[in-house]
């Protein structure tokens, strides 16, 4: 083969494997890699969520829509099994043989969960966004990753180890905690209870009973008679 024809042939394969893990890339960030949808006849009695996942973060958000859509993201840890390019099928084939994922409707609750079948070190990453009513109740929990909750009217108790928290324009009962992550709460009301170990704390335009707490970290808060330790 003439040296041309082997670059010919080297930079073909070059553009197969970039387009590869680019259009896995993409279903592992951008683009949902699965996602579930429940109309509102089916959902018309559920009225919380409750999702968890080990490694990959939590949203919700509400939304004057009635239907519930429940989008999951795949994406590879720094060693993980995603560390070259795959296939959807491998993908799918990785997640059946590891992993257990729960989406589905049990009496009044929305149940999502990502769960790995043993205990070895997590191969990949599984972030949750679902979309709800406003008024919905919800009970969020992850290891590393993030927990965010927007839109929202209910109670709300949510936790991380290695994340931060994100609470925006929430009402209700809110209880959030993280080890390791910083905090931001903005334009909240009602009864309000957030703690870090590690890390900083932002209150903006909130109201109502206010107890926001850190360790190690600077308590910034705007609103008049907060509670900070």
């Amino acid at each position: 083969m003439s040296k041309m024809k082997k670059l010919f042939v080297l930079f073909i394969i070059s553009s197969l494997n970039t387009s590869l893990f680019l259009c896995c890339m993409s279903a592992q960030s951008n683009e949902p890699f699965s996602s579930y949808t429940f109309s509102a006849l089916a959902m018309s009695s559920i009225n919380a969520v409750e999702a968890s996942t080990l490694n990959g973060s939590l949203t919700v958000s509400g939304n004057a829509n009635t239907e519930i859509v429940v989008e999951m993201y795949v994406s590879r840890n720094r060693t993980g099994f995603l560390r070259r390019a795959r296939t959807e099928k491998e993908i799918k084939q990785h997640l059946v043989e590891n992993y257990t994922i729960e989406v589905k409707l049990v009496d009044e609750k929305l149940l999502v969960a990502a769960k790995q079948n043993d205990n070895k070190s997590s191969q990949i990453s599984i972030s949750f966004k679902i979309i709800v009513p406003r008024q919905m109740n919800s009970n969020l929990e992850t290891t590393n990753g993030s927990v965010q909750i927007s839109n929202l009217t209910g109670s709300h108790k949510f936790a991380t180890v290695n994340g931060s928290l994100k609470v925006e324009n929430v009402s209700g009962k809110i209880y959030g905690s993280t080890t390791n992550g910083s905090i931001t709460v903005t334009n909240s009301n009602d009864d309000i209870n957030l703690s870090t170990v590690n890390g900083s704390i932002t209150e903006i335009g909130c109201s109502g009973k206010i107890n926001l707490t850190t360790v190690n970290g600077k308590v910034n808060g705007q609103s008049v008679g907060f509670m900070n330790k």
